[in-house]
């Protein structure tokens, strides 16, 4: 289990370093600053990966009621593409909006 806890943070870290913001004419960065990514990086993806490992895990553990219950897919979306969404697919230090431009907050129906 901890391997796959520190396969997953290793995972989460490599998609971090995808492409950053564009930057503003003249050159000046219009994203986050150096240390809100530096933050990002060293605490915040690791927890959300551990977060997102452990709602994964509540989520298959109650799949078979959530099924018979008929609330399967929003639980999916809310118990596991919400949490590794958050951890894989944000520009580094960008706690506002995903890569594709929607808001963090809003879940997908």
């Amino acid at each position: 289990m901890k391997k796959l806890v520190l396969a997953l943070m290793v995972l989460s870290l490599l998609l971090s370093f995808g492409a950053s913001p564009a930057t503003a004419g003249g050159g000046k960065e219009s994203g986050p600053s150096t240390g809100m990514k530096a933050v990002d990086l060293l605490l915040v993806r690791p927890l959300s990966a551990v977060g997102a490992t452990l709602s994964t895990a509540i989520y298959i553990l109650t799949c078979p009621f959530t099924f018979v219950a008929g609330v399967s897919e929003p639980a999916a979306r809310i118990l596991v593409e919400a949490p590794w969404r958050f951890t894989g697919m944000r520009y580094l230090g960008d706690f506002e909006n995903y890569k594709d431009g929607n808001p963090i907050t809003v879940i997908r129906e």
